[in-house]
């Protein structure tokens, strides 16, 4: 048997911190608390989406909204602010539905329509669209199932 003071010493490898990663968009933190009031004030009078939120928001509204800043904030800042899983909580919404996913981009594609030049509308929407796609598939997708043209 050897002995164990024979042994080299393990290597030990220093990790460099990540450079910092730019913004998805130049967008003030005050323009994206606009977006998410917009926004979820045009789902909370949706008459689908609505009645949806609202059996899940009831009296949590405000918890929700600064949920959904910090969301934003880390999304298209980088704030790393944000930490959950939206996933699960969307899978666990009852009656979700496929086309929820379409009702929830239109919302969200005319509020940033209405509130930004198309320039910063653009990749805000591009990012919508991939997180829309992401929930969708974590609920519906199969191998048989393939995720509607809308969500490309």
């Amino acid at each position: 048997m050897s002995d164990m003071s024979e042994r080299p010493a393990p290597r030990v490898i220093a990790a460099r911190a990540a450079p910092p990663r730019k913004p998805t968009v130049m967008i003030a933190p005050e323009q994206i608390a606009d977006l998410v009031d917009q926004f979820y004030s045009a789902i909370r009078r949706h008459e689908r989406l609505g009645p949806l939120f609202e059996a899940k928001l009831a009296g949590q509204w405000e918890p929700h909204l600064d949920r959904m800043n910090r969301f934003w904030r880390s999304v298209l800042l980088h704030s790393g602010e944000y930490s959950g899983q939206p996933v699960a909580k969307h899978n666990s919404l009852p009656g979700l539905e496929e086309d929820d996913f379409r009702l929830w981009l239109e919302l969200f594609e005319a509020t940033t329509d209405r509130l930004f030049e198309p320039r910063t509308a653009a990749p805000i929407l591009m990012t919508a669209r991939r997180i829309a796609r992401s929930l969708w598939l974590s609920r519906f997708g199969t191998p048989f199932n393939r995720p509607p043209e809308w969500l490309d």
